[in-house]
């Protein structure tokens, strides 16, 4: 419940959204880079990407594009030819208005943690559950 966005990610930001808006319309996208502070299962690890938000038809979609440091959680969805700039789907987000609610939920979830943080006004964490959907 609560489904919110569906995000992809990509080798070349710029080219991805460009591709998007001529296949689907003109979005207004907001670009941003952000150095994030990850808390990961082995430790705090530091990341850096260029993302993009924006919104088609009530629903939000993020494109990311791994720029340097721990970026291990991006790389299996990119394609292997680096000049393919093709937005691959990473992961959907749920959204949640009290934080000590979602971690409960989460807790009761029981799926592995693959790292968590937060920017400015929003604290995400990722969970796997990629098993769980397989089963």
């Amino acid at each position: 419940k609560g489904h919110f966005q569906n995000a992809y990610v990509t080798h070349d930001l710029d080219d991805a959204l460009a591709g998007i808006d001529r296949r689907f319309g003109k979005i207004d996208w907001i670009v941003f880079e952000p150095d994030m502070e990850l808390i990961t299962p082995s430790g705090i690890k530091q990341s850096s990407v260029k993302a993009a938000l924006g919104w088609h038809d009530g629903h939000q979609l993020e494109v990311i594009q791994p720029v340097r440091g721990y970026c291990d959680h991006y790389l299996p969805a990119l394609p292997a030819d680096k000049t393919d700039p093709t937005p691959r789907f990473h992961h959907i987000a749920v959204r949640r208005d009290d934080e000590a609610a979602m971690r409960a939920e989460i807790e009761r979830l029981g799926l592995p943690l693959e790292f968590e943080g937060s920017v400015p006004g929003l604290v995400f964490i990722y969970l796997d559950a990629r098993k769980e959907l397989s089963a």
